[in-house]
């Protein structure tokens, strides 16, 4: 185990969501969780007592002199260190991402609990698609779960939305990590009209506002990993840096001959549809709970995650999830490489120069792990942006065209179309994603051109392209931004794609 991975080895019980603090630290205000840590002293005011929940025979210590490294219950694994048999609950486990992470973190020993009420399966049918790739009912995937992988997972069909049941499930479970991805992830789906817009909001803010409450009264040493979305800063056409959540320290506003400091404030945002505007206010409800209940939490800026494989997911059919092309649910690069099978061209919005960042699914996974790894400071809301890169829409198109051409024989097309959505063509982009390789160890294993590869292997199967084909009329978008009920039309076809140079990636 290199010393590289092991980015948590010094890490304290102060961390450990297995602490107990009840009674025992005065939190009197917010953002004082790393000062009074560190300024340790004979003060009763500033000295840290806690007990051990998994060794009460320690008795009443301070928390801040045994690191993870030397704790018999943190044990060395792939990505840090974990606690042995680790309680995880996942929030959305039938998801997309919520039943990749579970088998991923099933694989690591972590004792695995989760919730869903299957509203994305739902919603996706409402569209009247299905996921090209076939998902098992959540009965067949658990039994595939145990009987293939060997993971037992403790899973209960319950609606955020309802707080008795979730905080009924919560007390039982106790869990020490809570991953939130019970949220509805569709910018497209928020934009339909009114009623969409209103559940979007009632199910993702309510939803996280509620989960808060139960964290605070029931597990308030959990450390809780919240999806966000790199679509709550906007593209600022000003050009300035995307910082992580928060100015830096050293980040000054100068105006009217007076200047300012800025560190540790949040960073502005821009949402980009009524989607994204219910992630903003999950930022300010997650952000304030913190400050008021010394909760400690990681919110997750997500860049657009893309691919289909993960060795557990791959290990049998049964244990696949979910993949979308829909203009609701389908995410761009996804949408490209099912679009290039059945030789639908790839459809870019306006000129496509509009820039993203991107990882793949197995990166993603990587970065949930190492951060349910390392859990906050009571009372800090920390913030990262995961991505491995970033790039145009259209070099994304290129690449796509590229690979399915040269590898798989396709013709590839690409097609310009109107963009329905309110959002420049042409814009500056420098966002800053170093949290996960200096703090957390993070380092991309997979490229896009790996990732797509192993798409078009996936989707070229006859089963799978019939599915495809199937569906294709619910590709092209119909939902805009304006209020319009119309499809897109087409402004240009490119039926020659230019390869050389490589489009443009910009990976860390």
């Amino acid at each position: 185990m290199s010393a590289y991975s092991m980015h948590n080895q010094d890490k304290t019980c102060w961390n450990c969501p297995a602490i107990d603090l009840a009674g025992m630290v005065d939190f009197r205000a917010c953002g004082q969780s790393l000062q009074i840590s560190k300024a340790r002293s004979d003060d009763s005011d500033t000295y840290i007592l806690a007990r051990c929940k998994r060794n009460p025979g320690l008795g009443v210590y301070d928390p801040t002199t045994i690191t993870f490294a030397e704790c018999p219950e943190w044990i060395e694994r792939p990505y840090g260190y974990l606690l042995r048999d680790m309680r995880v609950m996942i929030l959305g486990i039938d998801g997309y991402l919520g039943w990749t992470l579970a088998l991923w973190l099933g694989n690591l020993g972590i004792k695995v609990s989760g919730i869903d009420n299957y509203n994305r399966r739902n919603w996706v049918k409402e569209r009247g698609a299905h996921t090209v790739v076939p998902i098992s009912r959540m009965s067949e995937r658990l039994h595939a779960a145990t009987s293939v992988l060997g993971i037992d997972i403790n899973f209960r069909e319950i609606d955020i939305m309802d707080r008795a049941r979730l905080a009924e499930f919560i007390d039982e479970v106790k869990p020490e990590a809570i991953v939130h991805y019970a949220e509805c992830p569709s910018a497209p789906y928020s934009m339909i009209d009114a009623e969409h817009a209103i559940l979007v909001q009632e199910n993702n803010v309510l939803g996280t506002l509620g989960l808060l409450f139960i964290m605070r009264d029931l597990v308030p040493e959990t450390s809780l990993i919240k999806l966000g979305t790199m679509g709550e800063y906007g593209t600022p056409l000003t050009g300035r840096p995307i910082f992580e959540g928060i100015f830096p320290a050293d980040a000054i506003l100068k105006w009217d001959n007076r200047e300012w400091s800025l560190g540790g404030e949040l960073t502005p945002r821009d949402p980009v549809s009524f989607y994204h505007v219910s992630k903003v206010q999950d930022t300010f409800n997650v952000y304030e709970s913190c400050k008021y209940w010394w909760l400690r939490s990681y919110d997750v800026m997500q860049g657009v995650i893309y691919g289909i494989h993960t060795d557990q997911v791959a290990a049998d059919e049964r244990l696949r999830t979910r993949f979308d092309i829909d203009e609701w649910f389908g995410t761009v690069i996804n949408r490209f490489v099912a679009q290039a099978v059945i030789g639908f061209p790839l459809s870019i919005y306006g000129a496509g120069e509009q820039l993203r960042g991107f990882i793949a699914l197995e990166d993603a996974m990587q970065c949930m792990v190492r951060l349910i790894a390392s859990p906050p400071d009571p009372g800090q809301y920390g913030v990262v942006n995961q991505m491995s890169g970033y790039c145009s829409i259209r070099s994304l198109a290129e690449t796509v065209a590229e690979i399915g051409s040269q590898e798989f024989g396709l013709t590839v097309r690409i097609q310009r179309v109107e963009n329905p959505r309110v959002e420049a063509d042409i814009h500056p982009f420098e966002p800053i994603y170093d949290n996960l390789p200096k703090e957390f160890a993070f380092q991309p294993k997979v490229s896009p051109e790996m990732e797509i590869y192993r798409m078009f292997e996936l989707l070229t199967q006859p089963s799978i392209k019939q599915r495809i084909e199937e569906k294709k009329h619910l590709i092209l978008p119909r939902t805009w931004w304006s209020g319009q009920k119309k499809p897109v039309e087409t402004l240009e076809v490119i039926d020659e794609v230019e390869y050389a140079p490589r489009a443009k990636v910009y990976l860390s």
